[in-house]
Protein backbone atom coordinates (compact mmCIF):
# COMPACT_ATOMS: atom_id res chain seq x y z
CA UNK A 1 0.00 0.00 0.00
CA UNK A 2 0.82 3.26 -0.81
CA UNK A 3 0.96 6.40 1.59
CA UNK A 4 -1.88 8.44 1.56
CA UNK A 5 -4.11 10.08 4.33
CA UNK A 6 -3.20 8.19 6.82
CA UNK A 7 0.66 9.46 6.90
CA UNK A 8 -0.78 12.70 7.53
CA UNK A 9 -1.68 11.43 11.51
CA UNK A 10 1.89 11.48 11.85
CA UNK A 11 2.36 15.11 10.39
CA UNK A 12 0.09 16.64 13.23
CA UNK A 13 2.17 15.22 16.05
CA UNK A 14 5.28 16.80 14.07
CA UNK A 15 3.25 20.09 14.12
CA UNK A 16 3.39 20.24 9.84
CA UNK A 17 0.38 18.86 9.09
CA UNK A 18 -2.50 20.61 6.92
CA UNK A 19 -5.62 20.31 8.85
CA UNK A 20 -7.12 17.28 6.55
CA UNK A 21 -8.80 14.01 7.68
CA UNK A 22 -6.86 11.54 9.09
CA UNK A 23 -8.40 7.69 7.66
CA UNK A 24 -7.04 4.64 9.97
CA UNK A 25 -4.80 2.12 7.65
CA UNK A 26 -6.98 -1.11 7.36
CA UNK A 27 -4.97 -3.20 6.30
CA UNK A 28 -1.05 -4.22 7.43
CA UNK A 29 1.62 -2.07 6.00
CA UNK A 30 4.46 -3.06 4.43
CA UNK A 31 8.14 -2.16 3.62
CA UNK A 32 7.59 0.30 1.09
CA UNK A 33 4.94 2.03 3.46
CA UNK A 34 7.15 2.40 6.18
CA UNK A 35 9.84 3.94 3.99
CA UNK A 36 7.62 6.66 2.60
CA UNK A 37 6.69 6.96 6.12
CA UNK A 38 10.14 7.50 7.18
CA UNK A 39 10.94 10.03 4.21
CA UNK A 40 7.73 11.88 5.51
CA UNK A 41 9.05 12.52 8.85
CA UNK A 42 12.48 13.14 8.10
CA UNK A 43 10.87 15.89 5.75
CA UNK A 44 8.56 17.19 8.71
CA UNK A 45 12.08 17.12 10.71
CA UNK A 46 14.20 19.22 7.84
CA UNK A 47 11.16 21.62 7.57
CA UNK A 48 10.81 21.95 11.08
CA UNK A 49 14.85 22.80 11.83
CA UNK A 50 14.49 25.16 8.32
CA UNK A 51 16.61 23.24 6.07
CA UNK A 52 13.86 23.46 2.94
CA UNK A 53 15.99 22.34 0.55
CA UNK A 54 16.87 18.83 2.14
CA UNK A 55 12.48 18.23 2.35
CA UNK A 56 12.17 19.58 -0.57
CA UNK A 57 14.09 16.91 -1.76
CA UNK A 58 12.64 13.87 0.89
CA UNK A 59 9.32 15.83 -0.37
CA UNK A 60 9.78 15.28 -4.30
CA UNK A 61 11.46 11.87 -4.10
CA UNK A 62 7.97 10.66 -2.19
CA UNK A 63 5.89 12.09 -4.68
CA UNK A 64 8.10 9.91 -7.24
CA UNK A 65 7.20 6.90 -5.07
CA UNK A 66 3.76 7.83 -4.90
CA UNK A 67 2.73 10.19 -7.46
CA UNK A 68 -0.39 11.35 -6.49
CA UNK A 69 0.06 11.84 -3.03
CA UNK A 70 -1.79 14.81 -2.41
CA UNK A 71 -0.23 15.47 1.53
CA UNK A 72 3.32 15.58 -0.13
CA UNK A 73 2.10 17.89 -2.48
CA UNK A 74 0.73 20.22 0.18
CA UNK A 75 3.88 19.88 2.30
CA UNK A 76 5.91 20.71 -1.16
CA UNK A 77 3.99 24.14 -1.60
CA UNK A 78 4.65 25.44 1.53
CA UNK A 79 8.45 24.54 1.60
CA UNK A 80 8.62 26.17 -1.65
CA UNK A 81 6.85 29.07 -0.10
CA UNK A 82 9.25 29.46 2.20
CA UNK A 83 11.70 29.78 0.17
CA UNK A 84 10.18 32.85 -1.92
CA UNK A 85 9.59 30.47 -4.80
CA UNK A 86 5.87 31.49 -5.31
CA UNK A 87 5.27 29.66 -9.02
CA UNK A 88 6.67 26.33 -7.51
CA UNK A 89 4.29 26.68 -4.68
CA UNK A 90 1.30 27.21 -6.80
CA UNK A 91 2.19 24.72 -8.74
CA UNK A 92 2.78 21.95 -6.06
CA UNK A 93 -0.56 23.17 -4.44
CA UNK A 94 -2.81 22.79 -7.57
CA UNK A 95 -1.25 19.21 -7.96
CA UNK A 96 -2.99 18.92 -3.66
CA UNK A 97 -6.19 19.92 -5.08
CA UNK A 98 -6.42 18.10 -8.46
CA UNK A 99 -5.62 14.56 -6.30
CA UNK A 100 -7.74 15.85 -3.53
CA UNK A 101 -10.30 18.13 -4.55
CA UNK A 102 -12.85 18.29 -1.41
CA UNK A 103 -9.88 19.64 0.61
CA UNK A 104 -11.06 23.56 1.81
CA UNK A 105 -7.59 24.04 2.86
CA UNK A 106 -5.91 23.45 0.39
CA UNK A 107 -7.82 25.86 -1.60
CA UNK A 108 -7.70 28.73 1.46
CA UNK A 109 -3.70 27.84 1.44
CA UNK A 110 -3.97 28.60 -2.53
CA UNK A 111 -5.91 31.82 -2.16
CA UNK A 112 -3.43 32.97 0.43
CA UNK A 113 -0.67 32.69 -2.11
CA UNK A 114 -2.48 34.67 -4.94
CA UNK A 115 -3.45 37.69 -2.19
CA UNK A 116 -0.15 38.07 -1.42
CA UNK A 117 1.05 38.20 -5.19
CA UNK A 118 -2.45 40.33 -5.45
CA UNK A 119 -3.48 38.04 -7.95
CA UNK A 120 -7.23 38.98 -6.58
CA UNK A 121 -9.03 37.46 -9.20
CA UNK A 122 -7.68 33.94 -8.87
CA UNK A 123 -8.02 34.33 -5.40
CA UNK A 124 -11.87 34.82 -5.66
CA UNK A 125 -11.96 32.21 -8.21
CA UNK A 126 -10.25 29.58 -5.22
CA UNK A 127 -13.44 30.93 -2.97
CA UNK A 128 -15.76 30.39 -5.22
CA UNK A 129 -15.05 26.28 -5.03
CA UNK A 130 -14.22 26.83 -1.60
CA UNK A 131 -18.65 28.17 -1.14
CA UNK A 132 -19.32 25.23 -3.53
CA UNK A 133 -17.80 23.10 -0.73
CA UNK A 134 -19.03 24.86 2.61
CA UNK A 135 -21.61 26.21 1.15
CA UNK A 136 -23.39 27.06 5.21
CA UNK A 137 -19.91 29.19 6.25
CA UNK A 138 -21.02 32.85 5.73
CA UNK A 139 -17.07 33.35 5.87
CA UNK A 140 -16.28 32.16 2.89
CA UNK A 141 -18.39 34.58 1.25
CA UNK A 142 -17.42 37.33 2.52
CA UNK A 143 -13.88 36.51 1.51
CA UNK A 144 -15.17 35.30 -1.94
CA UNK A 145 -16.64 39.14 -2.10
CA UNK A 146 -13.52 40.90 -0.81
CA UNK A 147 -11.27 39.48 -3.29
CA UNK A 148 -13.27 40.24 -5.93
CA UNK A 149 -13.26 43.84 -4.85
CA UNK A 150 -10.16 43.87 -4.77
CA UNK A 151 -9.93 42.82 -8.19
CA UNK A 152 -12.54 45.53 -9.16
CA UNK A 153 -15.77 43.68 -9.84
CA UNK A 154 -17.80 44.93 -7.96
CA UNK A 155 -20.93 44.03 -9.29
CA UNK A 156 -19.98 40.06 -8.81
CA UNK A 157 -19.33 40.99 -5.33
CA UNK A 158 -22.61 42.69 -4.92
CA UNK A 159 -23.84 39.31 -6.63
CA UNK A 160 -21.48 37.00 -3.73
CA UNK A 161 -23.30 39.10 -0.91
CA UNK A 162 -26.98 38.90 -2.33
CA UNK A 163 -26.25 35.03 -2.48
CA UNK A 164 -25.09 35.23 1.13
CA UNK A 165 -28.49 36.90 1.85
CA UNK A 166 -30.53 34.60 0.41
CA UNK A 167 -28.78 31.71 2.82
CA UNK A 168 -28.77 34.40 6.18
CA UNK A 169 -31.35 37.01 5.69
CA UNK A 170 -31.23 40.28 6.33
CA UNK A 171 -27.72 41.25 8.23
CA UNK A 172 -26.51 44.17 9.28
CA UNK A 173 -22.84 43.33 7.92
CA UNK A 174 -23.65 42.18 4.58
CA UNK A 175 -25.76 45.14 4.18
CA UNK A 176 -23.18 47.95 5.41
CA UNK A 177 -20.56 46.21 2.80
CA UNK A 178 -23.43 46.88 0.39
CA UNK A 179 -23.78 50.14 1.21
CA UNK A 180 -20.12 51.07 1.09
CA UNK A 181 -19.49 49.44 -2.24
CA UNK A 182 -23.14 51.06 -3.76
CA UNK A 183 -21.54 54.43 -2.29
CA UNK A 184 -18.23 53.95 -3.77
CA UNK A 185 -19.84 54.11 -7.34
CA UNK A 186 -21.60 56.54 -6.87
CA UNK A 187 -24.88 54.85 -6.59
CA UNK A 188 -26.89 56.77 -3.45
CA UNK A 189 -30.01 55.51 -4.23
CA UNK A 190 -29.06 51.95 -4.08
CA UNK A 191 -27.11 53.00 -1.21
CA UNK A 192 -30.01 54.23 1.01
CA UNK A 193 -31.83 51.52 0.08
CA UNK A 194 -29.97 49.02 2.02
CA UNK A 195 -30.04 51.32 5.06
CA UNK A 196 -33.79 51.68 4.38
CA UNK A 197 -33.87 47.92 4.19
CA UNK A 198 -32.04 47.43 7.96
CA UNK A 199 -34.88 49.81 8.91
CA UNK A 200 -37.31 47.75 7.68
CA UNK A 201 -35.87 44.63 9.00
CA UNK A 202 -35.67 46.39 12.44
CA UNK A 203 -37.53 49.04 12.43
CA UNK A 204 -37.00 50.01 16.28
CA UNK A 205 -33.65 50.12 16.43
CA UNK A 206 -32.81 53.75 16.55
CA UNK A 207 -28.89 53.17 15.09
CA UNK A 208 -30.53 52.10 11.91
CA UNK A 209 -32.12 55.51 11.05
CA UNK A 210 -29.14 57.21 12.31
CA UNK A 211 -27.21 56.04 9.80
CA UNK A 212 -29.73 56.89 7.29
CA UNK A 213 -29.98 60.12 8.43
CA UNK A 214 -26.52 60.57 8.95
CA UNK A 215 -26.12 59.06 5.41
CA UNK A 216 -28.61 62.05 3.87
CA UNK A 217 -26.16 64.38 5.32
CA UNK A 218 -23.24 63.22 4.22
CA UNK A 219 -24.11 63.19 0.36
CA UNK A 220 -25.88 66.87 1.11
CA UNK A 221 -29.38 66.10 1.15
CA UNK A 222 -30.42 67.89 4.18
CA UNK A 223 -34.16 67.51 2.98
CA UNK A 224 -34.28 64.12 3.48
CA UNK A 225 -31.75 64.03 6.64
CA UNK A 226 -34.22 66.36 8.61
CA UNK A 227 -36.96 63.97 7.85
CA UNK A 228 -35.32 61.30 8.92
CA UNK A 229 -34.16 63.01 12.64
CA UNK A 230 -38.13 64.70 12.78
CA UNK A 231 -39.16 60.90 12.15
CA UNK A 232 -37.24 59.60 14.72
CA UNK A 233 -38.08 62.44 17.32
CA UNK A 234 -41.46 61.80 16.50
CA UNK A 235 -40.85 57.82 17.98
CA UNK A 236 -38.84 59.01 20.55
CA UNK A 237 -39.00 62.49 21.77
CA UNK A 238 -35.66 62.41 24.15
CA UNK A 239 -33.34 61.10 21.49
CA UNK A 240 -30.23 63.49 21.87
CA UNK A 241 -28.17 62.88 18.19
CA UNK A 242 -32.29 63.82 16.83
CA UNK A 243 -32.12 66.74 19.40
CA UNK A 244 -28.98 68.06 18.35
CA UNK A 245 -29.28 67.46 14.66
CA UNK A 246 -32.71 69.31 14.36
CA UNK A 247 -31.60 72.28 16.92
CA UNK A 248 -31.99 75.72 16.22
CA UNK A 249 -33.27 74.99 13.04
CA UNK A 250 -36.99 73.73 13.32
CA UNK A 251 -37.29 75.66 9.73
CA UNK A 252 -34.58 77.37 8.40
CA UNK A 253 -30.96 78.04 10.02
CA UNK A 254 -31.27 80.73 12.35
CA UNK A 255 -28.34 82.90 13.96
CA UNK A 256 -25.28 81.51 15.77
CA UNK A 257 -25.80 83.10 18.93
CA UNK A 258 -29.48 81.77 18.58
CA UNK A 259 -28.41 78.28 17.41
CA UNK A 260 -26.04 78.02 20.59
CA UNK A 261 -29.28 79.17 22.88
CA UNK A 262 -31.40 76.08 21.82
CA UNK A 263 -28.73 73.68 22.80
CA UNK A 264 -28.91 74.18 26.18
CA UNK A 265 -31.81 71.99 27.14
CA UNK A 266 -29.97 69.26 25.33
CA UNK A 267 -26.39 70.47 27.13
CA UNK A 268 -28.08 70.02 30.18
CA UNK A 269 -29.07 66.30 29.80
CA UNK A 270 -26.97 64.05 31.86
CA UNK A 271 -27.77 61.42 29.89
CA UNK A 272 -26.66 62.48 26.70
CA UNK A 273 -23.17 61.81 25.58
CA UNK A 274 -20.55 64.22 26.23
CA UNK A 275 -18.62 63.53 22.89
CA UNK A 276 -22.52 64.81 20.84
CA UNK A 277 -22.37 67.87 22.55
CA UNK A 278 -18.62 68.84 22.45
CA UNK A 279 -18.96 67.91 18.47
CA UNK A 280 -21.80 70.61 18.19
CA UNK A 281 -19.51 72.91 20.16
CA UNK A 282 -16.17 72.21 18.41
CA UNK A 283 -17.20 74.80 15.34
CA UNK A 284 -18.17 77.69 17.63
CA UNK A 285 -14.68 77.05 19.44
CA UNK A 286 -12.61 77.66 15.89
CA UNK A 287 -14.98 80.62 15.00
CA UNK A 288 -14.08 81.89 18.10
CA UNK A 289 -9.94 81.16 17.22
CA UNK A 290 -10.36 82.68 13.98
CA UNK A 291 -11.75 85.67 14.89
CA UNK A 292 -11.70 86.65 18.83
CA UNK A 293 -15.81 87.39 18.62
CA UNK A 294 -16.34 87.93 22.04
CA UNK A 295 -20.18 87.70 22.15
CA UNK A 296 -19.77 84.46 20.52
CA UNK A 297 -17.05 83.36 22.97
CA UNK A 298 -19.34 84.36 25.74
CA UNK A 299 -22.23 82.54 24.38
CA UNK A 300 -20.30 79.17 23.55
CA UNK A 301 -18.54 79.56 27.52
CA UNK A 302 -22.39 78.97 28.67
CA UNK A 303 -22.50 75.50 27.34
CA UNK A 304 -19.14 74.86 28.39
CA UNK A 305 -19.85 75.82 31.50
CA UNK A 306 -23.13 73.90 31.59
CA UNK A 307 -20.84 71.12 30.39
CA UNK A 308 -18.52 71.26 33.45
CA UNK A 309 -21.78 70.90 35.53
CA UNK A 310 -23.14 68.05 33.68
CA UNK A 311 -20.01 66.17 33.21
CA UNK A 312 -17.41 67.10 36.09
CA UNK A 313 -15.63 64.34 35.43
CA UNK A 314 -15.03 65.07 32.09
CA UNK A 315 -11.78 66.65 31.22
CA UNK A 316 -13.06 67.31 27.87
CA UNK A 317 -15.73 69.99 29.39
CA UNK A 318 -12.99 72.11 31.05
CA UNK A 319 -10.52 71.85 28.28
CA UNK A 320 -13.78 73.04 25.78
CA UNK A 321 -14.06 75.95 28.48
CA UNK A 322 -10.11 76.92 28.52
CA UNK A 323 -9.93 77.02 24.68
CA UNK A 324 -12.47 79.25 24.19
CA UNK A 325 -11.35 81.55 27.08
CA UNK A 326 -7.89 81.24 25.82
CA UNK A 327 -8.64 82.64 22.30
CA UNK A 328 -10.91 85.27 23.37
CA UNK A 329 -8.01 86.48 25.85
CA UNK A 330 -8.65 85.39 29.14
CA UNK A 331 -5.11 83.09 29.31
CA UNK A 332 -5.02 82.94 32.99
CA UNK A 333 -8.96 82.02 33.28
CA UNK A 334 -8.37 79.91 30.58
CA UNK A 335 -5.00 78.14 31.97
CA UNK A 336 -7.12 77.38 35.69
CA UNK A 337 -9.49 75.46 33.18
CA UNK A 338 -6.38 73.25 31.83
CA UNK A 339 -5.20 72.99 35.19
CA UNK A 340 -8.42 71.20 36.43
CA UNK A 341 -8.11 69.33 32.70
CA UNK A 342 -5.17 68.00 33.82
CA UNK A 343 -6.04 66.88 37.27
CA UNK A 344 -8.88 65.01 35.67
CA UNK A 345 -7.02 63.45 32.54
CA UNK A 346 -3.19 63.81 32.18
CA UNK A 347 -2.53 62.08 29.55
CA UNK A 348 -3.40 64.70 25.99
CA UNK A 349 0.06 66.73 25.55
CA UNK A 350 -1.94 69.30 23.92
CA UNK A 351 -3.88 70.36 26.76
CA UNK A 352 0.18 70.71 28.50
CA UNK A 353 1.32 72.53 25.40
CA UNK A 354 -1.51 75.03 25.62
CA UNK A 355 -0.93 75.30 29.10
CA UNK A 356 3.09 76.04 28.55
CA UNK A 357 2.23 78.13 26.01
CA UNK A 358 0.44 80.85 28.66
CA UNK A 359 3.18 80.85 30.97
CA UNK A 360 5.44 81.67 28.31
CA UNK A 361 3.20 84.78 26.95
CA UNK A 362 2.32 85.89 30.43
CA UNK A 363 6.14 85.53 30.58
CA UNK A 364 6.05 83.89 34.09
CA UNK A 365 9.05 81.87 33.50
CA UNK A 366 9.77 79.88 37.14
CA UNK A 367 6.22 78.36 36.25
CA UNK A 368 7.38 77.31 32.59
CA UNK A 369 10.12 76.16 34.51
CA UNK A 370 8.40 73.81 36.78
CA UNK A 371 5.30 73.10 34.77
CA UNK A 372 7.70 72.04 31.43
CA UNK A 373 9.70 69.88 33.54
CA UNK A 374 6.58 68.10 34.44
CA UNK A 375 5.77 67.43 31.02
CA UNK A 376 9.13 65.97 30.03
CA UNK A 377 8.87 63.81 32.50
CA UNK A 378 5.43 62.70 31.00
CA UNK A 379 5.79 62.78 27.50
CA UNK A 380 9.99 62.52 26.94
CA UNK A 381 9.01 62.31 23.13
CA UNK A 382 8.27 65.84 22.98
CA UNK A 383 10.62 68.22 21.69
CA UNK A 384 8.56 71.48 22.48
CA UNK A 385 8.48 70.78 25.91
CA UNK A 386 12.30 70.95 25.96
CA UNK A 387 12.32 74.02 23.44
CA UNK A 388 9.93 75.76 26.31
CA UNK A 389 12.18 74.70 29.16
CA UNK A 390 15.20 76.08 27.28
CA UNK A 391 13.16 79.21 27.10
CA UNK A 392 12.11 79.27 30.99
CA UNK A 393 15.83 78.42 31.42
CA UNK A 394 17.09 81.29 29.23
CA UNK A 395 14.52 83.78 30.66
CA UNK A 396 15.32 82.81 34.24
CA UNK A 397 19.17 82.99 33.37
CA UNK A 398 20.35 79.35 33.72
CA UNK A 399 21.69 79.66 30.01
CA UNK A 400 23.65 76.09 30.59
CA UNK A 401 20.49 74.70 31.34
CA UNK A 402 18.79 76.47 28.71
CA UNK A 403 21.55 75.31 26.26
CA UNK A 404 20.85 71.50 27.50
CA UNK A 405 16.90 71.74 26.57
CA UNK A 406 17.20 73.21 23.55
CA UNK A 407 19.70 71.29 22.48
CA UNK A 408 17.78 67.94 23.06
CA UNK A 409 14.93 69.78 21.67
CA UNK A 410 16.96 69.86 18.37
CA UNK A 411 17.52 66.27 18.02
CA UNK A 412 14.45 65.28 18.93
CA UNK A 413 12.37 67.91 16.52
CA UNK A 414 12.54 65.66 13.13
CA UNK A 415 11.23 67.23 10.14
CA UNK A 416 9.10 70.18 11.92
CA UNK A 417 10.82 73.29 10.44
CA UNK A 418 9.51 75.48 12.15
CA UNK A 419 10.13 74.43 15.47
CA UNK A 420 13.69 73.76 14.44
CA UNK A 421 13.42 77.81 13.06
CA UNK A 422 12.46 78.31 17.17
CA UNK A 423 14.94 76.50 18.61
CA UNK A 424 17.90 77.75 16.63
CA UNK A 425 17.00 81.40 17.41
CA UNK A 426 16.50 80.80 20.88
CA UNK A 427 19.82 79.08 20.83
CA UNK A 428 21.69 81.97 18.87
CA UNK A 429 20.12 84.23 22.38
CA UNK A 430 21.63 81.67 24.72
CA UNK A 431 25.06 81.76 23.07
CA UNK A 432 25.02 85.23 23.01
CA UNK A 433 24.70 85.16 26.57
CA UNK A 434 27.48 82.70 27.34
CA UNK A 435 29.51 85.16 25.00
CA UNK A 436 30.10 82.49 21.80
CA UNK A 437 29.47 85.06 19.52
CA UNK A 438 30.45 83.10 16.73
CA UNK A 439 28.14 80.06 17.73
CA UNK A 440 25.20 82.83 18.48
CA UNK A 441 25.34 84.08 14.76
CA UNK A 442 25.74 80.65 13.07
CA UNK A 443 22.49 79.50 15.64
CA UNK A 444 21.11 82.60 13.73
CA UNK A 445 21.83 82.17 10.43
CA UNK A 446 20.54 78.36 10.66
CA UNK A 447 17.23 79.53 11.59
CA UNK A 448 16.92 81.82 8.81
CA UNK A 449 18.26 79.39 6.46
CA UNK A 450 14.81 77.71 7.16
CA UNK A 451 12.84 80.84 6.99
CA UNK A 452 14.61 84.27 5.48
CA UNK A 453 11.70 86.29 6.70
CA UNK A 454 10.40 84.93 10.03
CA UNK A 455 10.13 88.38 12.54
CA UNK A 456 10.66 86.64 15.86
CA UNK A 457 14.04 85.42 14.81
CA UNK A 458 15.13 88.72 12.53
CA UNK A 459 14.22 90.63 16.06
CA UNK A 460 16.48 88.08 18.54
CA UNK A 461 19.44 88.66 16.28
CA UNK A 462 19.11 92.15 15.92
CA UNK A 463 18.96 92.53 19.27
CA UNK A 464 21.98 90.00 19.94
CA UNK A 465 23.81 92.14 17.53
CA UNK A 466 23.39 95.30 19.29
CA UNK A 467 23.94 93.80 22.70
CA UNK A 468 27.14 92.90 21.60
CA UNK A 469 27.55 96.43 19.69
CA UNK A 470 28.51 95.27 16.48
CA UNK A 471 26.62 94.97 12.67
CA UNK A 472 24.26 97.37 14.25
CA UNK A 473 23.36 98.31 10.41
CA UNK A 474 22.70 94.89 9.43
CA UNK A 475 20.76 94.65 13.50
CA UNK A 476 18.58 97.78 12.43
CA UNK A 477 17.67 96.46 9.03
CA UNK A 478 16.68 93.11 10.58
CA UNK A 479 14.77 95.14 13.51
CA UNK A 480 12.64 97.08 10.22
CA UNK A 481 12.13 94.17 8.63
CA UNK A 482 10.83 92.40 11.47
CA UNK A 483 8.65 95.26 12.07
CA UNK A 484 7.36 95.69 8.62
CA UNK A 485 6.05 91.99 8.90
CA UNK A 486 4.47 92.25 11.80
CA UNK A 487 3.56 95.38 13.22
CA UNK A 488 2.49 96.37 16.74
CA UNK A 489 4.22 93.83 18.00
CA UNK A 490 6.27 95.20 21.65
CA UNK A 491 9.22 92.90 21.18
CA UNK A 492 9.77 93.90 17.70
CA UNK A 493 9.70 97.67 18.74
CA UNK A 494 11.74 97.67 21.65
CA UNK A 495 14.54 95.62 19.66
CA UNK A 496 14.38 98.27 16.67
CA UNK A 497 14.49 100.76 19.69
CA UNK A 498 17.55 98.98 21.19
CA UNK A 499 19.61 98.66 18.35
CA UNK A 500 19.09 102.95 17.79
CA UNK A 501 20.08 103.42 21.44
CA UNK A 502 23.21 101.18 20.41
CA UNK A 503 23.63 103.67 17.54
CA UNK A 504 23.44 106.37 19.83
CA UNK A 505 20.41 107.53 18.24
CA UNK A 506 18.65 108.14 21.81
CA UNK A 507 15.40 110.48 20.43
CA UNK A 508 14.55 108.19 18.00
CA UNK A 509 15.07 105.30 20.59
CA UNK A 510 12.93 106.75 22.97
CA UNK A 511 9.81 106.94 20.17
CA UNK A 512 10.08 103.67 19.21
CA UNK A 513 10.29 102.16 22.52
CA UNK A 514 7.24 104.51 23.05
CA UNK A 515 5.71 101.88 20.73
CA UNK A 516 6.85 99.02 22.67
CA UNK A 517 4.74 100.51 25.87
CA UNK A 518 1.91 101.39 24.12
CA UNK A 519 1.41 98.05 22.81
CA UNK A 520 1.83 95.85 25.61
CA UNK A 521 5.66 96.27 26.80
CA UNK A 522 4.76 97.78 30.16
CA UNK A 523 4.26 94.38 31.52
CA UNK A 524 7.96 93.07 29.90
CA UNK A 525 10.71 94.30 32.98
CA UNK A 526 13.48 94.46 30.27
CA UNK A 527 11.44 96.60 28.06
CA UNK A 528 10.93 98.85 31.11
CA UNK A 529 14.36 98.63 32.87
CA UNK A 530 15.98 99.68 28.78
CA UNK A 531 13.22 102.40 28.53
CA UNK A 532 14.61 103.86 31.93
CA UNK A 533 18.54 103.82 30.18
CA UNK A 534 16.95 105.59 27.02
CA UNK A 535 15.85 108.50 29.85
CA UNK A 536 19.06 108.61 31.43
CA UNK A 537 20.61 109.10 28.25
CA UNK A 538 18.36 112.11 27.28
CA UNK A 539 18.82 113.42 30.90
CA UNK A 540 15.96 112.79 32.38
CA UNK A 541 17.43 110.46 35.47
CA UNK A 542 14.27 110.77 37.67
CA UNK A 543 11.73 109.47 35.49
CA UNK A 544 15.20 107.05 34.60
CA UNK A 545 14.71 105.71 38.43
CA UNK A 546 10.82 104.99 38.18
CA UNK A 547 10.89 102.99 35.32
CA UNK A 548 13.72 100.89 36.71
CA UNK A 549 12.28 100.34 40.03
CA UNK A 550 9.13 99.37 37.95
CA UNK A 551 10.99 96.98 36.17
CA UNK A 552 12.26 95.43 39.65
CA UNK A 553 8.79 95.65 40.83
CA UNK A 554 7.65 93.33 37.45
CA UNK A 555 10.46 90.55 38.77
CA UNK A 556 13.87 91.43 37.29
CA UNK A 557 16.68 90.68 39.58
CA UNK A 558 19.46 91.04 37.61
CA UNK A 559 22.16 92.68 39.33
CA UNK A 560 22.91 95.62 37.53
CA UNK A 561 19.16 96.88 37.61
CA UNK A 562 19.96 97.03 41.46
CA UNK A 563 22.98 98.86 41.53
CA UNK A 564 21.70 101.28 38.83
CA UNK A 565 18.85 101.89 41.56
CA UNK A 566 21.29 102.42 44.18
CA UNK A 567 23.48 104.65 42.73
CA UNK A 568 21.21 106.45 40.33
CA UNK A 569 23.45 105.74 38.09
CA UNK A 570 23.09 104.66 34.65
CA UNK A 571 25.51 100.88 33.98
CA UNK A 572 25.83 99.13 30.87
Amino acid sequence: MKIKQGILGILLIWGLGGPVAITAQAERVNEEDVNLQKMFIDASREKLLGNYDNAIALLKEILKKDNKNAAAAFELARSYEATNDDEKAIKAVKDAIEWDSKNIWYLKYLADIYQKLNRNEEAAKAYERIVQLEPNDEFNYFRWAYFLVRADEINDALKVYDMLEKKVGVNEEVIRRKHSLYLGTGDNKKAARELERLIEAYPNYMEYRHLLAGFYQQIGDEKKATEIWRQILSMDPNDAKAQLALAGKPEEAQGELQFLESLKPIFSQEGVDIDLKIGQLMPFIQRVADTGDQQLAAAALELSSILEAVHPTEAKAFSASGDLLYYSGKKQEALEKYKKTLELDDTVFLVWEQAMHIYEEERQYQKLLDFSEQAMDLFPNQAIAYYLHGVAASELDDQQEALSALQQALLMSGNNGFLQMQIQSRLGLVYNNLGQYSRSSQAFEAALALNAKAPEVLSQYAYALAERGENLEKAREMAALANDIFPKQPEYLFTYGWVLYQMKDYRKAREWMDKALQNGGEKDPGILEHYGDVLYQLNEPEKAIEYWKQAREMGSGSELLKKKITDKKLYE
